[in-house]
Parts: structure tokens; C-alpha cells; sequence
């Protein structure tokens, strides 16, 4: 089987380095075109039995064999909404200048919210959850304004006018063509330069392109 070998080549490689596979820790992820195929739960090579899972969590992503980045972004948008809700004492307090309250949202929530994202390929509906979170915090941050007596909700272009910075598609946009840039001038040896100067082979499937 292709698993034994590219396990066998793995240990090796490992032992060379003086480290060893955790059969614990190690899972065992199929990516197949066909969604409805079935695995046993297990998969077995030599003496080490390996978990079958659909998706896993590697260095905080979530990595899954459909490639669909909605649960992460989903994951993602918590995340930021515990430290928003963290950070509220202080967004909320009038002794904090609205500047520092954007530093705050700038420095420490929207990092949290697109860990990863240079990695991303973006759907509409995915965009639309990011841009809503955004927009619920710069609110928090701007308040209502005033008019004629009465107080009312700032519209969406009003939001983005004050807060006078790109949106977080467009910020993620940008994140993702700094880390192209890296990547295009990566030493040759390096794997991620490998990958992305390989040519697939094969035939492209009819219909559209998967994201």
C-alpha cells in the first residue's frame, strides 16, 4: 500500500533525527475525491495501529479532508469573541480613547480571528461572518451617534468610514499575497517551495473547481 511506504519513509526520516512516531498522537487522514468512501477505523502498519479521522487540529487549524475551512473560520470567530468579551471592561470604559480601543481591536482580536488565514480560500458566506464579527465590534467601539435629538445605529459605510482601515476580507486578501511573496522566494530546497512549483498530474474533473 501507498500508506505503508510513505509511513516507512517517515520513520526512517524520523530516526535519522533521533525521533520516534507516537502511535497515540499520530492520526491517519484519507483525501479522496470520493466523499462517500468508507475506511475501517483503524489502519494498520507493522506493528503500529493508527486512528482513522476526518479531520484533525494541527498547531491550533483545524485540517479536514474536504478542505472546507468553514468549521475553522467558525472556530476562529469564537476565539476572538472570548477575548472581545475579555477586553470588554476596557472598550467599554469611557478613560480609554476610541484610538486605543482600535489599537486594542487592531493588536489583540484580530489576530485571534485570522490565525491562519494566509492559508484561507474564502466563500462568500464565510466573508459575510467575518465582516458581521467586525462590524459588531466596531460598533461596541464607535457607539450610536447622534442626530436631530435622537440616538441612532451607524450604518455599515459609516462604521468603515471612521474606522478608516481596510476590512477584514481586504486584510486578509493582503495577508495572503505577503505570505505568496514568502513563499516565492523560498530557497528551492525548502518542501513548501517543492509543492508549489510541482505540475499535478492527470485530468482536471468536469464541473466547477472545488475552493
Amino acid at each position: 500500500m501507498e500508506e505503508d511506504k510513505a509511513f516507512t519513509s517517515l520513520q526512517k526520516a524520523a530516526k535519522g533525527m533521533n525521533l520516534f512516531i507516537n502511535q497515540e498522537k499520530t492520526k491517519y487522514m484519507p483525501v479522496t475525491k470520493n466523499s462517500h468512501a468508507s475506511y475501517p477505523h483503524y489502519l494498520e502498519v507493522g506493528p503500529y495501529k493508527f486512528q482513522v479521522v476526518h479531520s484533525f487540529t494541527y498547531l491550533w487549524a483545524d485540517v479536514n479532508c474536504n478542505n472546507d475551512i468553514s468549521a475553522e473560520i467558525q472556530k476562529r470567530i469564537l476565539a476572538a469573541n472570548r477575548c472581545f468579551h475579555g477586553l470588554g471592561k476596557h472598550l467599554r470604559s469611557y478613560l480609554t480613547s476610541k484610538n486605543t480601543k482600535i489599537l486594542m481591536y487592531k493588536v489583540l482580536i484580530r489576530p485571534v480571528l485570522t490565525y491562519a488565514s494566509e492559508t484561507w480560500t474564502l466563500s462568500k458566506i464565510n466573508e459575510r461572518r467575518l465582516s458581521l464579527f467586525e462590524r459588531k465590534v466596531l460598533r461596541f467601539i464607535f457607539g450610536a451617534k447622534q442626530e436631530n435629538g435622537t440616538w441612532q445605529k451607524r450604518y455599515n459605510y459609516e462604521l468603515h468610514e471612521t474606522f478608516n482601515e481596510p476590512n477584514i476580507v481586504t486584510y486578509i486578501k493582503v495577508k495572503r499575497l505577503t505570505w505568496a511573496g514568502h513563499l516565492v522566494h523560498m530557497n528551492n530546497d525548502r518542501a513548501l517551495k517543492k509543492t508549489f512549483n510541482t505540475k499535478p498530474d492527470g485530468v482536471q474533473s468536469a464541473g466547477r473547481p472545488k475552493l
